[in-house]
């Protein structure tokens, strides 16, 4: 492998590394105001009775998604239909459908 095939590899684990972290701060800081974006949002959509809040040029939307907790049949259903389907892949009845590839990237606990 050429000096410069190397380098150019390694300025690319360099970068993907930086943006992934990037990221994960990003990702951090967003959470970190959901609360309060939604408060702010809610607070508009009452006060105009608009159900969008239009800002420059983006528009805000309250959605909600409901959970629901299930009764112990339902949940011993599910239990049954994960054990069938691995069951299935096991054995071979089960088609694969698709085998994709990716990346994973954790820190290095030995060198942390």
């Amino acid at each position: 492998m050429m000096n410069n095939e190397i380098n150019d590899r390694e300025e690319l684990l360099r970068r993907y590394i930086a943006l992934k972290e990037q990221a994960k701060e990003i990702e951090e800081q967003i959470e970190s105001l959901k609360s309060s974006v939604f408060a702010v949002i809610s607070d508009l959509q009452d006060e105009t009775g608009e159900k969008q809040v239009v800002f420059e040029d983006y528009v805000f939307t309250v959605q909600y998604r409901k959970t629901f907790d299930y009764p112990p049949q339902i949940k011993k259903m599910e239990e049954e239909l994960k054990a069938a389907k691995k069951e299935a892949e096991a054995s071979g009845e089960a088609i694969l459908k698709s085998d994709n590839g990716f990346v994973v990237l954790k820190k290095n606990s030995e060198r942390a």
